[in-house]
């Protein structure tokens, strides 16, 4: 196994050379060095928001004790070189020490490999073979992937190292997004029919009960904020919360919606961000001692009436969505590739990973689906 660390010596930024290819920059301020890059290849691929907003997305608690990297692959012009393809992906660290175990963060590949479609399979196994090739041990990418499988003659790209390796890939749908039409009643004409009814009553009921009403750019002191997140269904710890709140204004456009009574009490609030025709729910936060009432679903109905009118096309649920409304959400497919080194130490990671991974954690569940097709490449 490779003795070679993957945590930056300085927060300066760094290009450490992998191929002739390809290129890694790795610490926070290393990725935030390359965000206007990041933002315009995004772009120019038709991914537009994918980047944008990183150090929101860095910051959040989850990530605190990961190393952010930015794997790419460079497109040389008469005068500057620019990144034709980049994967943002995270070293999983314990006590400040890196555990040579990289994945991707965001399980909907929407935010984490940018890249022409027909260069996205080629590009997330090189990234693989690179990351391999200075002592990885798992490598981990999901993104989005417009074919029904990975060629798998593309594993030519992992040949030529002094190791060998496994890799496998899977290929699963989601509910992407709400699709908002030009008025409210043709938006929520896609809708099931007890959804719609649920979503007209549950508002009506709140407005004539409670005098509730929405609110477009509602105001909370971080205290108050606090307070309400206590007392709210599903209560997020106060770490949690108060990073939700300090976040929020790293948005470059962000939402922090609300619906109060007619006290002017807040009854639910919902934080996210506007990124060109899209909104972006992150969280939802909705009183718990309101007897008879659903405050979820007034507060979505509101929220989608508002967008509507803004001329939102689309909404997305971040970490999805077990209420109904999922129904009416387009499906979108995201690719898992998976590359582990074949060594001892590979052997029994999946055990160790289960020890300090949740079991919602996109690694932990492909570690542990026996449907993966392996293929071994390398040395024997």
């Amino acid at each position: 196994m490779s003795s070679v660390s993957f945590a930056p010596s300085s927060t300066d930024r760094q290009s450490i050379k992998l191929a002739p290819d390809a290129q890694m920059v790795c610490g926070v301020d290393s990725v935030l060095g390359m965000k206007d890059e990041l933002m315009s290849l995004a772009r120019s691929v038709g991914q537009s928001g994918a980047m944008d907003d990183l150090d929101y997305f860095m910051a959040r608690p989850q990530l605190r004790k990961k190393m952010p990297h930015i794997v790419s692959t460079l497109t040389q012009n008469s005068c500057t070189a620019a990144p034709e393809a980049a994967v943002l992906i995270y070293e999983h660290h314990i006590g400040g020490r890196g555990l040579h175990i990289f994945a991707t963060d965001d399980t909907t590949g929407r935010r984490t490999l940018v890249s022409a479609p027909e260069l996205r399979a080629p590009f997330a196994l090189t990234a693989c073979r690179s990351l391999i090739d200075r002592g990885a041990q798992i490598v981990l990418i999901s993104f989005r992937h417009d074919s029904d499988q990975v060629d798998p003659g593309l594993e030519e790209i992992l040949r030529g190292g002094s190791y060998s390796c496994r890799w496998a890939s899977r290929e699963r749908e989601i509910a992407g997004y709400l699709p908002f039409e030009s008025t409210l009643d043709e938006t929520l004409a896609l809708l099931g029919t007890r959804t719609r009814n649920h979503l007209r009553y549950y508002r009506r009921r709140a407005e004539n009960q409670l005098g509730a009403h929405f609110v477009a750019d509602a105001k909370i002191s971080r205290e108050d904020f606090l307070a309400l997140n206590r007392i709210c269904a599903y209560a997020a710890t106060d770490e949690v919360a108060a990073s939700r709140y300090d976040l929020l204004s790293r948005l470059t456009s962000p939402v922090l919606y609300g619906m109060a009574d007619r006290e002017g009490r807040w009854l639910s609030l919902v934080g996210g961000r506007h990124c060109g025709d899209s909104m972006e729910m992150y969280w939802q936060m909705n009183r718990d001692d309101v007897p008879s009432q659903s405050l979820g679903t007034a507060m979505r109905s509101f929220l989608i009436d508002h967008e509507v009118k803004l001329g939102t096309r689309r909404m997305y649920l971040e970490g999805g969505t077990t209420h109904s409304m999922s129904h009416g959400f387009v499906r979108e497919k995201v690719t898992d590739m998976i590359v582990m080194r074949q060594s001892p130490l590979t052997r029994i990671l999946p055990g160790l990973v289960k020890r300090f991974l949740p079991p919602e954690n996109m690694l932990l569940q492909v570690l542990e689906d026996t449907t993966l097709t392996w293929r071994c490449v390398g040395r024997a």
